[in-house]
């Protein structure tokens, strides 16, 4: 069975602008480029870039991607009939990509990350998640059989790194797709749709007074700026926070030398 864990990203200008995809024309294909990164961590990541601030020093970046799949988890971060920002590009993009996709191709496809083993790999089982959740786009979320590299798209950019190394692992990739689609009589549309579900994160069970120390934790830490986003301390007091939220503000704490 094929879950997909919905972590969707808070509509924001720098990782989900909210707008509708103007339709759909393809699939395109990343890695992570974090050697034994979790597909909850990069969803995690791209939640992360709301809080940036728009005027200050620092330069803004604007990225997300639709799925994030690892060996044993696939997050969803944006709605299939969103727009992300996962295939950007300054430079012109390649002519077949532009024959496929339309002359911006963030608006016409759906952005997938495989995350890479600490030796820079993609695990089979990654693989092979990745392409069920192709074949499942394509069977049902009106998405068609045409599947782009990151590289294939914009053409500078080594993405999918793995494959941009070893052609011969994407054509693998599609011909594992393409073979699983030419099946689909014979397995069923309803059959295969049972085996797709669909999985919300459970908000954190707490008791009353440990909800209340929570939210007054949070309100603390906020005062003292050392977190920016006050949706946090929403989310608590609504009693919709949820545990791998709490544990990404802790990384974030900890990340800035708070013990």
């Amino acid at each position: 069975m094929l879950t997909i864990k919905q972590q969707l990203i808070p509509v924001n200008r720098f990782s989900r602008p909210g707008k509708k995809l103007v339709a759909k024309r393809g699939i395109v294909m990343h890695y992570t480029a974090d050697p034994g990164a979790s597909a909850q961590a990069i969803g995690n990541y791209f939640i992360s870039l709301k809080n940036q601030k728009s005027g200050d020093s620092t330069t803004n970046r604007y990225a997300s991607a639709h799925i994030q799949i690892d060996r044993t988890t696939i997050v969803q971060s944006l709605p299939f009939d969103e727009m992300g920002y996962h295939c950007g590009s300054k430079q012109p993009y390649l002519t077949e990509a532009l024959a496929k996709l339309g002359s911006y191709p963030n608006n016409s496809t759906v952005g997938i990350e495989m995350c890479i083993e600490t030796d820079g790999a993609i695990h089979e089982d990654t693989f092979n998640n990745a392409v069920d959740l192709v074949v499942y786009l394509i069977q049902h979320e009106g998405f068609p059989e045409v599947i782009f590299t990151h590289k294939g798209v914009v053409g500078w950019k080594d993405c999918p790194l793995p494959w941009v190394k070893n052609p011969s692992e994407f054509e693998r990739f599609k011909q594992r797709v393409h073979s699983r689609l030419e099946t689909r009589d014979s397995i069923g549309q309803d059959n295969l749709q049972d085996s797709i579900t669909f999985e919300e994160e459970e908000h954190l069970n707490l008791s009353v007074n440990q909800w209340t120390i929570l939210i007054n934790q949070l309100k603390e830490l906020y005062n003292k700026k050392l977190i920016t986003d006050y949706t946090w301390i929403d989310k608590a007091v609504a009693k919709k926070l949820t545990a791998s939220e709490l544990l990404f503000i802790n990384t974030v704490i900890i990340n800035r030398g708070i013990k």
